[in-house]
């Protein structure tokens, strides 16, 4: 970089000095002129200072603080970034995230279109003691077994592996398309990691998961993994427990139930896709039971006197209802002897908007349950092939 000269203040100065008398004795014509001299001099150095290599754009590397600058870059247009890895004195780093809340991971490879900053993932080195089990549930052998949950045996646990560097857990499974699930320490679904750390949902254009949402109120962290693509998958989760924190503006967050609400910006889900699985083809019944308010107390209830009478894929019920009764219809899934709660429901949006005759016996809540417009029997018929369920009232 070229130093300046420390004579060319004074010589500015100088000019000036000069000009001065002969500005004033020119009139208004000669102070335009020296003005519009000035401007046109600043908006030369602005555009100086501005320009840059088109097609070029500037990577801003920032410490985990949000503020400290570790080094830019620019890097052409379309082009990945280079590998660049810091260090911290009693730190490790995990990775580069686009926001300083560390909630956007940085993707390799990914080409730079635009001007971009970057912040630095540091963790400290905490060994994990918790034992992680995949919980949900589907028509896959895993989770239909699991339940939601309420089974963790030897073929939902993850296996933790033999690593001093970092917390990493690992499983392979077959799943099948429609299966929902998370991993978490236990049946009631603490220190749950689901869908928002998942380090990415397509390979080769095509997508393999989808974000199913959870119970109520939950943030994407919390949300279930759905799968698209059935076949064998080995997943890896990589923790770093040191870096745990808590969302404790959540409503029904207590001291007592804090591991329901365990966040980290850090643990990850990887993924790989291994091909079909062998599950692959085995025949399943899928059943559907009607869920509510009044009728059931919102429990679960597996009778004759709820469930849909089947045949050639249409499904039939006849009940009573109380006007003002909020209901759903929940499914399980039998595969050979084993029985499972199932992850599709038929709610007030599986009926199509042009079914006048169906709205007029029932309306929609919020969260698209159904309310019964008044007491009485009613048929309710739902065609699994197309999803679509309509109404009869007597």
């Amino acid at each position: 970089m070229k130093r300046r000269s420390m004579f060319l203040p004074a010589l500015a100065a100088a000019v000036l000095m000069t000009a001065v008398p002969t500005v004033a004795g020119c009139g208004k014509e000669a102070e335009s002129t020296a003005q519009e001299t000035v401007q046109n001099t600043e908006e030369t150095t602005e555009t100086a200072q501005n320009t840059k290599e088109e097609g070029v754009h500037t990577v801003t590397y920032y410490d985990s603080d949000g503020t400290t600058v570790l080094k830019t870059e620019e890097t052409a247009d379309g082009e990945a970034l280079k590998e660049y890895i810091p260090k911290k004195e009693g730190f490790t780093f995990v990775g580069w995230f686009g926001t300083p809340q560390m909630n956007h991971r940085y993707v390799e490879d990914t080409p730079v279109t635009e001007d971009i900053s970057l912040f630095a993932g540091f963790v400290s080195n905490v060994e994990d003691t918790r034992e992680f089990a995949i919980v949900g549930s589907g028509s896959s052998p895993v989770l239909l077994a699991s339940n939601w949950g309420k089974v963790i045996g030897e073929e939902q646990k993850l296996t933790k592996e033999d690593n001093s560097d970092a917390n990493v857990y690992s499983i392979t499974l077959d799943l099948e398309a429609g299966d929902e699930f998370q991993f978490a320490t236990n049946s009631d679904w603490h220190n749950q990691r689901g869908y928002g750390y998942l380090d990415t949902i397509s390979k080769d254009g095509k997508d393999y998961f989808a974000n199913s949402g959870g119970l109520g109120e939950t943030s994407t962290k919390r949300s279930n993994i759905k799968c698209a693509v059935a076949g064998n998958y080995t997943f890896t989760l990589t923790t770093y427990p040191g870096e745990d924190t808590y969302e404790t503006d959540n409503a029904n967050y207590s001291e007592e139930n804090k591991d329901a609400f365990n966040i980290n910006s850090y643990d990850v889900i990887t993924w790989t896709y291994n091909g079909e699985g062998a599950s692959a083809g085995q025949e399943k019944q899928v059943d559907y039971y009607i869920k509510g308010e009044k009728i059931t107390g919102w429990e679960d209830v597996y009778s004759d006197e709820t469930k849909f009478q089947e045949q050639d894929g249409v499904y039939v019920l006849t009940v009573d209802l109380t006007e003002g009764d909020e209901f759903m219809f929940t499914s399980t899934v039998t595969i050979g002897d084993n029985t499972s709660a199932g992850t599709e429901y038929i709610r007030y949006t599986n009926i199509q908007s042009d079914d006048t005759e169906s709205l007029s016996y029932v309306t929609g809540t919020e969260t698209a349950n159904l309310v019964a417009g008044q007491t009485g029997t009613y048929t309710f018929t739902y065609d699994s092939s197309s999803q679509e369920l309509s109404v009869a009232f007597e």
